[in-house]
């Protein structure tokens, strides 16, 4: 199991999630998130965190797309992960500069993925909410469970310390074959971007 931490914005926690082993270490680039991340930080000081184990994920919702490539490039972006309502073209052309995740906000259904299955690298599927997501809440994860996710996939939606059983039966099911990484942030958070890194690390080594 692969680990992602979202809405950082202190490179000393950056740092230090990157040590413990996190795989993906997220930026949010939406403004009007809690967490957004230039409130914090420079583009600078994003692209001078170099993480030699951990992948810098920045998060967008309806980037203008020539705005969301010069982030990327400036911030140094591994990934660029879409959460809001992108088109299949517009995750194309993203898609030719750096690795895309695209994100599917599951709510009473599953929404239809197939349109981006060519053009993105990666799902995540996340709890629906009119904010585009950090609702701190779970989605139906009887939903996928049944699915072949075509994609390998990042599981979002308020994840905290009590869900690592859920997680494990995930993973047996035929969703969790595609399972790549469960993503995190509100319920290990002292306040909005500030991480408890004690409580970060029990709940990945329960995983080991």
């Amino acid at each position: 199991m692969q680990f992602k931490v979202c809405g950082i914005t202190s490179i000393e926690q950056a740092t230090s999630l990157q040590a413990m082993g996190v795989n993906y270490i997220g930026f949010i680039f939406y403004s009007s998130s809690k967490r957004y991340v230039l409130e914090k930080l420079s583009l600078a000081d994003v692209a001078n965190f170099k993480p030699t184990d951990a992948k810098k994920v920045g998060v967008f919702v309806n980037e203008p797309l020539e705005q969301l490539l010069e982030i990327a490039q400036a911030a140094g972006l591994d990934l660029v992960q879409l959460h809001g309502d992108e088109s299949p073209e517009y995750c194309a052309t993203v898609r030719q500069k750096v690795e895309t995740i695209k994100v599917f906000r599951v709510g009473a259904s599953v929404p239809d993925v197939a349109a981006y299955e060519s053009v993105v690298d990666y799902f995540l599927f996340d709890t629906d909410s009119a904010l585009y997501g950090g609702t701190g809440q779970h989605f139906n994860w009887e939903l996928i469970k049944g699915s072949t996710i075509p994609k390998p996939f990042f599981l979002s939606g308020g994840i905290g310390p009590n869900d690592v059983q859920g997680v494990q039966v995930m993973e047996k099911t035929n969703a969790g074959k595609s399972l790549l990484a469960l993503d995190i942030n509100s319920q290990f958070e002292v306040t909005p971007g500030v991480k408890n890194l004690e409580k970060i690390k029990i709940f990945i080594n329960a995983f080991i």
